[in-house]
């Protein structure tokens, strides 16, 4: 989509997901998420 408007991306990086911080997960790794997370995401 950047490259479209003159602007090409050389790297992105993802932070957070919705309100969720990604904090110290590396690459391909995974959290799992507990239930009042869970209810979280129904609510947002």
């Amino acid at each position: 989509m950047t490259a479209a408007v003159g602007y090409p991306t050389l790297r992105l990086i993802r932070a957070a997901i919705g309100s969720f911080e990604l904090g110290a997960l590396a690459q391909g790794e995974w959290k799992k998420l507990e239930a009042a997370e869970i209810e979280m995401l129904w609510r947002d």
